[in-house]
């Protein structure tokens, strides 16, 4: 199962109820072709770090997901789609699995392995999950 990480800053004139609907319209692609969004993560307004179409804020949304490698061929439709939609500013899909495996590979066994998430800037950044290889 690979794990992926989709960023989506959108427009900042959007009103919350437009967001969900955008966010749910993402997810509802995503889970209609075979992935599945293990977790959503809101923050918000934020300043950005350069103007984009003179905005110089965004709302962003995070969407964790987890999808079969038969099925990673699901992106180019989501990032089609999310490129033609005119509240999207940008986009970025990562995948997330293979940090992971990094990660424990270069551990010590008996070592944990930290691996990090982005944060609340108001909150100290901390290990969120620790496995023992």
């Amino acid at each position: 199962m690979r794990t992926y990480e989709l960023a989506i800053v959108a427009d900042p004139r959007l009103s919350d109820e437009e967001m969900v609907a955008l966010t749910d319209e993402t997810k509802q692609l995503i889970t209609a072709r075979g992935g599945e969004v293990v977790r959503e993560e809101s923050w918000g307004k934020r300043k950005l770090a350069y103007p984009i179409r003179k905005l110089s804020e965004g709302r962003y949304v995070f969407l964790h997901l987890q999808m079969e490698p038969k099925s990673a061929g699901l992106f180019p439709e989501v990032e089609l789609r999310l490129k033609q939609n005119d509240k999207v500013l940008r986009f970025l899909t990562v995948r997330t699995d293979l940090d992971l495996k990094r990660a424990t590979n270069r551990a010590k066994p008996g070592q944990p392995v930290r691996t990090f998430s982005m944060i609340d800037d108001s909150a100290p950044r901390e290990a969120v999950e620790e496995e023992t290889v």
